[in-house]
């Protein structure tokens, strides 16, 4: 099921490029809603479900197979950038939920991207595998009730800028990664960063500067 172009997605899209190429078992709940740039590819096993306020793909930007997109918020990729097979993005319901991801940036397998607070992901960022992006948690400060029915406790998270998150690290709400950071792996950022700087551990905690 290599993809093809021409698919009957194409001409469903609210704006399609030229050059796009879907796979023939590909599903999107609504196309009507996509705006889709030139020379975007979307491989077998995707699946994109809800109903978007806006969802926007530039040029040549690529989901390999399997990767999987819901909700009911805003989602906007720039240009160049790749979805590596098992990616996982999560648009949030909210009014404030969104993902935004910058030009040139990239991520490694099974990445988990929600966007219930709030994610932006700047230019020029490298996600290795199987890094979480976790704008969105549970109320563990309310203790009267069990933890599943306190609603979600959400926040944002932002990447400024060419960083790096290595393999397997989380990001928690209401952080800021500055420009040029790199992340270690296994790292679990609770804080903001200053740039440039490489921050590692449980909590993570500035090492050294680049």
């Amino acid at each position: 099921m290599n993809p093809v172009p021409d698919h009957p997605y194409c001409r469903r899209f609210k704006i399609c490029g030229s050059d796009v190429r879907i796979a023939a078992d590909v599903f999107i709940e609504h196309p009507e809603l996509w705006e889709v740039g030139d020379h975007v590819t979307i491989h077998r096993g995707f699946h994109a479900l809800g109903r978007p306020r806006r969802l926007q793909l530039g040029d040549h930007v690529t989901f390999w197979p399997n990767c999987f997109v819901q909700g009911n918020s805003n989602l906007s990729i720039e240009s160049h950038v790749d979805f590596f097979p098992g990616n996982y993005l999560s648009l949030g319901d909210l009014e404030l939920s969104f993902i935004r991801v910058g030009h040139h940036s990239h991520f490694a397998p099974h990445c988990v991207l929600y966007g219930w607070g709030g994610l932006d992901i700047g230019p020029y960022c490298n996600i290795a595998a199987h890094a979480v992006f976790a704008t969105v948690g549970q109320h563990d400060e309310i203790v009267d009730r069990p933890m599943a029915l306190t609603g979600k406790k959400v926040g944002p998270i932002r990447l400024v800028e060419d960083v790096w998150v290595a393999a397997n690290c989380t990001i928690v709400a209401n952080t800021i990664v500055a420009r040029g950071c790199v992340i270690a792996a296994n790292a679990v950022l609770t804080k903001s960063t200053e740039p440039m700087g490489v921050y590692a551990g449980v909590p993570a905690k500035w090492l050294r500067a680049r």
